[in-house]
């Protein structure tokens, strides 16, 4: 398969990388844009979220991909990560889901991002940059139904909504949406939320108010709730082929796009008693051989892992042992040499991914590490060099 190196500025090859597998984005791009279909009554399809460097997958060539697939809306988290892919050429659709400065609608305007507006001052900003461009901007309403972060209150929504339409008519109210905090784990909250926000937009409907996109679905929104009110879902963490929750497995197929690959750099036996690494966590009680991987905290590899995590060389699941250090980690090889092939510098070990019909996902690697997928992808992916395959 043709593959790439993106942007890392090295001489040589890195010794530990990121494989991309575009073809598995580009199929799960796919299974989400039928599962909005199905779940949504007058579907328009999804916007990838691709925010924070694509969850770590590199947002320019994610990016890229989507588009060959047909994407037509991008889902980005602030006006440099738009501006990013204005300059790389892309003509889509750019959401922005943080933009609440004042001093970036300038910017806003000048590269035609579609901003979210949820305080009277951005939106009076985006009026006056606007009409002196000589121009409108499509913008998208936030309500706060429950996450507590960035939002109009919904008590506060008609009356906002109504400010916008009177006071900047230089702004398009194309989109209104809301966000779920609790979608994998509150069920009759998140369908508390979706009634009420349905209310919303219902009244303002009546004030003839219409947008043409109503979204709230996250990766969990989209896979578990269905709805007659929704038409444009915003998947994250699924796009890459990990799913939110266990059950969605049976609802959609999808494929892992990241995997995480080091070679080897140094084999040894370590006797019997020995300590390994920083403040001897773990000490040897028999003889054992050890690898040693080039992959610490400084490239994501989270320190929280020492002794508890996994990696598979030769197929075969060997533990990590000692502290994770800052640019090294040390595995116990032991029980891959008793598959018949003694491990050795040079040799691939998978710290994510597949190998040999064995696998180590994401969602085990967050487990052993006290925190959640979307950090592991977002830590490794955006500190690795990466390499894509199509």
């Amino acid at each position: 398969m043709d593959s790439e190196i993106l942007n890392f500025e090295m001489t040589t090859h890195s010794p530990t990388w990121c494989d991309i597998d575009l073809k598995a984005l580009a199929h799960n791009f796919e299974q989400l844009q039928k599962l909005a279909v199905k779940n949504m009554s007058h579907s328009l399809g999804i916007m990838p979220v691709i925010k924070a460097e694509a969850y770590g997958h590199g947002m320019l060539r994610v990016a890229g991909c989507l588009n060959e697939c047909g994407c037509k809306y991008f889902g980005v988290s602030n006006a440099s990560e738009g501006i990013s892919l204005r300059r790389a050429g892309f003509k889509q659709k750019i959401l922005l889901f943080e933009s609440t400065l004042v001093s970036q609608a300038r910017d806003i305007v000048e590269h035609q991002l579609t901003p979210t507006v949820c305080a009277l001052d951005m939106a009076q900003a985006l009026e006056q940059m606007a009409r002196q461009a000589g121009t409108t901007v499509a913008v998208h309403i936030k309500l706060d139904t429950g996450m507590g972060r960035l939002g109009v209150n919904e008590d506060q929504a008609l009356d906002f909504v109504q400010s916008l339409r009177s006071e900047c008519p230089n702004l398009v109210l194309e989109g209104i949406y809301t966000h779920f905090p609790v979608a994998d784990s509150d069920r009759d909250f998140t369908l508390g939320q979706m009634r009420r926000f349905r209310d919303i937009v219902y009244s303002l409907e009546n004030q003839f108010i219409t947008f043409t996109y109503v979204h709230a679905g996250n990766s969990m929104g989209l896979g578990d709730y269905k709805s007659d009110l929704f038409n444009l879902a915003r998947p994250g963490i699924m796009l890459y082929g990990v799913y939110p929750l266990e059950d969605l497995k049976a609802k959609v197929h999808l494929i892992p796009v990241m995997s995480v690959v080091a070679n080897i750099i140094f084999v040894q036996t370590i006797a019997k008693g020995r300590g390994i690494s920083y403040g001897h966590t773990f000490k040897a009680k028999e003889d054992i051989t050890v690898a040693v991987l080039a992959i610490g905290y400084s490239n994501g590899y989270m320190r929280s892992l020492s002794n508890r995590a996994f990696v598979l060389v030769a197929g075969v699941r060997c533990p990590v042992v000692g502290r994770v250090t800052m640019d090294q980690i040390i595995v116990d090889v032991t029980a891959a040499t008793l598959s018949g092939r003694i491990p050795k510098t040079g040799d691939e070990a998978v710290i994510l991914g597949e190998q040999k019909g064995a696998n180590i996902s994401a969602d085990e690697l967050a487990l052993w590490a006290g925190t959640i997928s979307y950090e592991m992808l977002c830590s490794l992916g955006s500190r690795l060099p990466r390499v894509y395959h199509s």
